[in-house]
């Protein structure tokens, strides 16, 4: 269960808030994750400031407001001893939530289900992109006709999340692809042979659509699963 921590402490909002950065903000950015730490606001009032802690458990806001050091560092800070209120979450959504969702539907609608008009939707008009074995691609229609040569090439092909991480603007994604070979891929005939793939994704979104990608995945081990390139060959030097 989610909590919401809140205490006021009164006084200038502007020196609270510079005591606060000087001894209390180094510690507490350090110790807030071990004790399951979610994200901190401080809002000015009309007699001082607001504090919003976000916790991922009451038991670990009550166990960072006991630690030793993050006592000692509100004592340097002049502050008093920390009552905060807390609160259950009932419901808690981010710009980053918001911005992993446009990032998951393209794998699961677009590079799974084959769903071209969601690229409509979710990619945007400008949008620029890189990945290691087609360089660069401009424009929507570019990154459409990208989707249409590997899902013509694996028509089979599934693909899946296995981890995405957002800050609300960029979107990491690690995915695992699975297909068979049946289609010509980059002037290669079909070869009938699956391959299993991993890669990470890069996305920037903006205004809920994507402007820019960055595609790293295994292009070689694809190659030779299939059969395009010797298995163990090694990869070509570059100066």
């Amino acid at each position: 269960m989610a909590v919401l921590s809140v205490m006021s402490i009164p006084g200038n909002p502007d020196d609270l808030v510079a005591r606060m950065e000087e001894a209390v903000t180094p510690i507490a950015r350090l110790k807030a994750p071990m004790y399951g730490g979610i994200s901190s606001t401080i809002v000015r009032t009309d007699d001082g400031i607001t504090v919003y802690n976000l916790w991922q458990t009451d038991e670990g806001r009550h166990r960072m407001a006991e630690d030793p050091e993050v006592r000692a560092a509100l004592a340097d800070a002049n502050f008093p001893e920390p009552r905060f209120t807390g609160y259950e979450v009932l419901v808690h959504n981010t710009a980053g939530d918001g911005a992993a969702s446009v990032a998951r539907r393209i794998v699961d609608e677009v590079w799974a289900e084959g769903r071209l008009e969601t690229i409509d939707e979710l990619i945007a008009e400008d949008f620029r992109g890189w990945t290691p074995t087609d360089g660069e691609t401009r424009g929507r229609e570019a990154f459409r006709e990208q989707v249409k040569m590997y899902r013509s090439a694996f028509p089979n092909m599934t693909m899946v999340v296995d981890l995405i991480t957002s800050d609300g603007e960029w979107v990491t994604t690690k995915w695992t692809a699975h297909g068979t070979h049946t289609g010509e891929l980059m002037g290669m005939p079909a070869t009938g042979k699956d391959a299993t793939v991993t890669g990470i994704e890069l996305d920037r979104i903006v205004n809920g659509k994507i402007v820019e990608g960055i595609g790293i995945f295994d292009a070689l081990g694809m190659l030779q699963q299939i059969g395009a390139v010797p298995a163990g060959a090694a990869q070509p030097a570059h100066a």
